[in-house]
């Protein structure tokens, strides 16, 4: 619709509007009517400098010359000098109002009240050229859904968000151009694209900056491997770091303009990038990549065919062999007929952020939320004013525990981006994440070697038995990241060929602490002797009946045996010290045979499996408090 209304903009410029209309000029002064029919003569030809100082000296002649404050509004308008061309259009719609000769001026002194930010001179000019009635339909739908954004903004200004952004310290900020800033889940470091100026000339590239003693440190380019004399622009990490998806445009691999591109860090080191591929790219533009916080699922902006509007927001998942899947639209409610843009899905996977120009807003791009739930995208929701404004608002990054917000500022001259600096900002309590995030970070080692293993790290919710994400330690040096988020159950396990499996259990639906874990993790090779915790195994007080949700780990334990077909295994159930010694004996032994049981019936040879109750005789620790109990009542399984 942008494009037809500025074609009849670019109408009304090049003829004359007492032609037009057939109407008289506002003016009688001859010597103003013979300036401005000069001057349109000069803009027919293009001769626009010439046009405007015939349209001044018109003007001087008469200051009140309507249809020349419209003509050089227009000019000035055409050649990027909106301050100036605003004046006049303000000038005419005051002077002569309510005349349906000059709706057009009225829609676009409305326009560019709205886009300073001045909602109501702009619904009053809205409210105009609409009771006007005008025979122009697009002109007329555009001006009915401008007034709901006027709406909009009057009532949000009204009730504004405690919004207070900081510029960056000048290490972050000391390029031309600075844009879509990421944080890693614990904060440590950032990345985000620079570019030296503003020319075709000027490489972006992508840069890092690392948190020093809580300083930000000089940014570096990320990898020789990644910058090239390419642009390597907008990026994405995944939340331990270990992932980055990024653009990069005219490569001679690419399908399109600009294309994904991935990479992997493997101890320091960033991998060869590689394009994604045509499940992905396509041959027109894919750009504003959002990684999630596991690095398997991957949000996009693109142009494609087969979208709702212009840009849409489209996505893929991987799979368990790593493989990409066919990209799919994001689909309504979050796609419309307008553009939805620089998408960013929040460390908890389920809260996705993106700027929409015909979601109900207060500028050209509005920065807007949607909650996932069960697979559903939510209606979404404006964030807010003065975070969002009259101007294009995007690319903005929130931290995985929902405090610390990113974003870019354009700075403009003229309409046009002079300059882009990274500013931060605390999030205002109202737009926070309902359920905070954190993350478990540490190393995973052999227990017997002590070498950092590359392992799989799987957090499992334990209310639907679904993997919520998985991760891989480094191969180097064992390190991980996982986020964990308020409001389930978790199973955290730990795998890998030739070792056993960990458990470890998170209750985060209501935690009095949800701090960051620093959590090493030591697996045992698979032989005689080797024993681990079944530590999510849980049971009705006082009964040996299986709970719900204890199959995710029985299921892991069915996948191990057969996975390691020569092993034969011994589950120990243990008890506190609390009752009979001879009921605890029972209650244990019968805790034990219920785990034999259900692997029995889930196809575990019963050859291969034996079960023993230990009552309280084996405590890990003193049965002093309630937490060692809880820590005492456990079942184990050992490799015989």
């Amino acid at each position: 619709m942008k494009s037809k209304i500025f074609f009849s903009f670019l109408f009304l410029l090049f003829f004359s509007i007492s032609a037009t209309f057939g109407q008289n000029y506002s003016s009688t002064n001859k010597k103003a009517i013979s300036l401005f029919q000069e001057a349109e003569q000069l803009v027919r030809v293009r001769k626009f400098n010439e046009a405007i100082r015939a349209l001044q000296a018109s003007l001087d002649k008469d200051p009140n010359f309507v249809e020349a404050h419209y003509k050089l509004g227009g000019i000035f308008k055409l050649l990027g000098n909106s301050e100036e061309g605003k004046k006049h259009f303000y000038k005419a719609a005051a002077i002569l109002p309510n005349d349906k000769r000059f709706y057009f001026g009225y829609f676009t002194a409305a326009e560019f009240y709205f886009n300073d930010g001045d909602y109501e001179s702009a619904k009053k000019y809205f409210q105009m050229m609409l009771e006007l009635k005008p025979n122009d339909k697009k002109i007329t739908e555009e001006a009915t859904q401008l007034m709901a954004k006027v709406e909009f903004g009057i009532k949000a200004k009204q009730n504004p968000l405690p919004f207070k952004p900081v510029m960056m310290s000048p290490k972050i900020n000391r390029f031309y151009i600075h844009g879509y800033p990421v944080l890693t889940a614990d904060q440590q470091t950032i990345i985000y694209y620079k570019k030296d100026g503003l020319t075709q000339n000027d490489d972006e590239d992508i840069v890092v900056s690392d948190k020093v003693n809580g300083e930000w440190s000089d940014p570096y380019s990320i990898s020789t491997n990644i910058n090239t004399r390419f642009n390597e622009g907008a990026a994405s990490l995944s939340g331990d770091g270990k992932v980055l998806v990024f653009t990069s445009c005219n490569k001679q691999d690419g399908f399109g303009s600009c294309d994904l591109y991935i990479s992997y860090k493997n101890g320091e080191a960033w991998s060869e990038p590689v394009n994604l591929g045509a499940n992905i790219n396509s041959p027109t533009w894919e750009s504003e990549p959002t990684i999630s916080a596991d690095g398997k699922t991957i949000y996009f902006s693109s142009l494609r065919r087969g979208g709702f509007g212009k840009e849409d927001i489209w996505f893929t998942k991987m799979d368990e062999n790593g493989e990409w899947s066919p990209a799919k639209n994001l689909g309504k409610p979050v796609n419309t007929s307008g553009r939805e843009v620089a998408p960013f899905i929040h460390a908890n996977g389920k809260s996705l952020y993106f700027s929409s120009s015909y979601h109900l807003g207060m500028g050209g791009l509005d920065i807007f939320s949607s909650e996932m739930t069960d697979s559903t995208w939510s209606e979404p929701v404006n964030l807010g004013y003065p975070l969002n404004g009259p101007s294009n608002d995007a690319t903005i990054f929130i931290t995985c525990d929902s405090k610390k917000g990113f974003y870019t500022v354009y700075e403009k001259k003229d309409m046009r981006i002079s300059k882009a600096f990274l500013y931060e900002f605390d999030v205002p309590e109202q737009i926070q994440e309902k359920h905070k995030s954190t993350y478990s970070k540490g190393k995973i080692f052999d227990a017997v070697t002590k070498k950092p293993l590359g392992a799989k790290i799987e957090l499992v919710d334990l209310k639907n038995g679904k993997v919520s994400q998985w991760v891989k330690s480094d191969s180097i040096n064992g390190g991980y990241l996982i986020v964990l988020t308020e409001g389930s159950e978790y199973a955290l396990h730990v795998s890998k060929p030739g070792y056993m499996f960990k458990s470890v259990h998170f209750d985060f639906n209501n935690p009095k602490v949800f701090d960051a874990l620093a959590l090493d993790v030591y697996l045992d090779p698979v032989k005689t002797g080797a024993a681990v915790v079944l530590n999510n195994i849980f049971f009705t007080s006082g009964s040996f009946a299986l709970e719900e949700k204890s199959k995710t780990e029985l299921n892991k334990i069915s996948t191990f045996l057969k996975q390691n077909p020569k092993v034969n295994i011994e589950f120990g159930g243990h008890t506190d010290d609390v009752g009979a010694d001879k009921d605890n004996l029972t209650l244990s032994t019968n805790r034990a045979k219920s785990v034999f049981d259900y692997l029995v019936k889930s196809g575990v040879e019963a050859t291969r499996m034996k079960y023993k109750g230990y009552g309280e005789t084996i405590p890990l620790l003193p049965n002093t408090s309630d937490e060692n109990r809880q820590i005492n009542r456990r079942i184990e399984f050992k490799i015989l």
